[in-house]
């Protein structure tokens, strides 16, 4: 009976090892902690969220605040695509942590070739006051 290796694993390797962004990777999470009163509260500003480097897959985010960020629908990705990594979500209520669903295709990714920051985009004002933490996961070689 045949097999399917999958985009992970190779066929024309003898040893059928995956590469360690998908088997056995090392996992990071990147915090980033936004006080609002000063961290562009307010407004619609876009949140840098992560730097990444060359290597990383995006597997994951979350973020959490301690202030009612349920009526604001986020997207997470780059500042010249603002979705790449997630479609609009509403954000947490407070003292509450919302888990993001990142996008097939970029969970599937190839791991990037170059450095790439990663942000936040509210679709309205974020709180005056209050705390907003993110987190991206990401597996690295």
């Amino acid at each position: 009976m045949a097999s399917s290796m999958g985009a992970a694993f190779s066929s024309t390797d003898p040893s059928k090892l995956a590469p360690g962004t998908s088997h056995d990777a090392a996992i990071r999470s990147m915090r980033n902690v936004f006080t609002l009163a000063n961290d562009g509260g307010g407004t619609t500003n876009s949140l840098k969220a992560a730097a990444l480097r060359e290597g990383m897959c995006v597997r994951g985010a979350r973020l959490a605040s301690d202030v009612n960020c349920s009526g604001i629908n986020f997207t997470i990705g780059t500042l010249a695509d603002p979705v790449k990594y997630a479609a609009a979500f509403a954000g947490p209520a407070a003292n509450a942590q919302v888990t993001v669903t990142i996008k097939v295709p970029m969970q599937a990714m190839d791991p990037l070739a170059a450095a790439e920051d990663v942000y936040l985009f509210p679709s309205g004002n974020t709180p005056g006051a209050g705390t907003l933490v993110s987190f991206i996961d990401v597996t690295k070689r």
